[in-house]
């Protein structure tokens, strides 16, 4: 089993973007990747299996996935938002709760289906302030392309990892259409 990792440092690494959507039988999710001639559309179950062959296949990767990879919680223990970018968008109640669900069960299943010695280092996109909606793997397009040119936000100290192999807390980029 492997673990992700958080540090990017590694700009030779190819990187993968997901638009990550979490739907019993729609085409819920974006993916892209450098050699697709145009992002993909899948289910939340083919994406998974995507993901997990495209790294089997080409190894070490950045794979940033638009849902929620980290939780802040308050001093009293209350979900809070992870900084000013998530005002009125909090990753805790609506489509950020559902990312977060998707989220642990997209990573806790490739997580099994990717051999052990890959290095995987999570990015979290954060694409919410669109001015119409948009395909997923329109969203996939947009974070792959824009990934090396955002800069990651700064989180609220006590920003934690959604799941415990996770080592670090994911850079968090806020991307625009």
């Amino acid at each position: 089993m492997i673990s992700y990792k958080t540090h990017i440092n590694h700009t030779r690494y190819p990187h993968l973007a997901i638009d990550l959507g979490y739907s019993r039988n729609k085409q819920s999710c974006g993916l892209m990747y450098k050699g697709l001639t145009r992002p993909m559309e899948l289910q939340f179950g083919s994406a998974i299996k995507n993901v997990a062959q495209w790294i089997n296949q080409n190894g070490h990767c950045i794979l940033v996935i638009e849902a929620v990879l980290s939780t802040f919680h308050d001093e009293y223990g209350n979900p809070d938002i992870r900084g000013n970018f998530e005002k009125g968008r909090g990753w805790y109640y609506g489509p950020g709760a559902v990312t977060f669900a998707a989220a642990v069960r997209f990573l806790s299943v490739l997580r099994q289906q990717v051999a052990s010695d890959e290095i995987i280092i999570l990015a979290e996109a954060f694409l919410s302030f669109k001015k119409r909606p948009s395909r997923h793997f329109n969203d996939a397009m947009i974070i792959y392309n824009q990934f090396w040119d955002t800069q990651p936000e700064k989180l609220k100290e006590g920003t934690e990892p959604i799941l415990d192999f996770i080592f670090g807390v994911p850079s968090l980029r806020v991307f625009y259409e």
